[in-house]
């Protein structure tokens, strides 16, 4: 087992969280207060960059989908970016790659370095 670390940093426009390690039953109730903290900052945009993430059960597919559906509410939006491997294969099992936005590919990590 991995313990989940987390970094959030606020940028201007975005803050971006940066997840490293395991996202699960265990770890995933660490995710609604950074959440609030970034609406209490005023940011309505989050970048979650999960190129650390090793692994995603359940519950932690559930805190992404409350962390998504919280800036929705207030007119924002979350993305994805970095998403590779064991964590790629289970939304698009779960269809979540049609309802979050995720970035895989070249250039998924500029939201992350601005």
């Amino acid at each position: 087992m991995t313990v989940l670390t987390v970094d959030l940093v606020h940028h201007p426009a975005h803050s971006v969280l940066t997840l490293h390690g395991e996202l699960d039953f265990a770890s995933s109730d660490r995710v609604p207060p950074l959440i609030d903290a970034v609406v209490k900052a005023g940011r309505r945009r989050l970048v979650v960059d999960t190129v650390g993430l090793t692994f995603c059960d359940s519950r932690g597919l559930r805190a992404l989908i409350h962390a998504e559906r919280a800036l929705a509410a207030l007119g924002g939006g979350m993305e994805l970016v970095n998403v590779h491997g064991r964590l790629l294969r289970l939304l698009d099992i779960t269809g979540l790659t049609g309802v979050l936005a995720i970035t895989t590919g070249p250039g998924a990590g500029q939201a992350v370095r601005k």
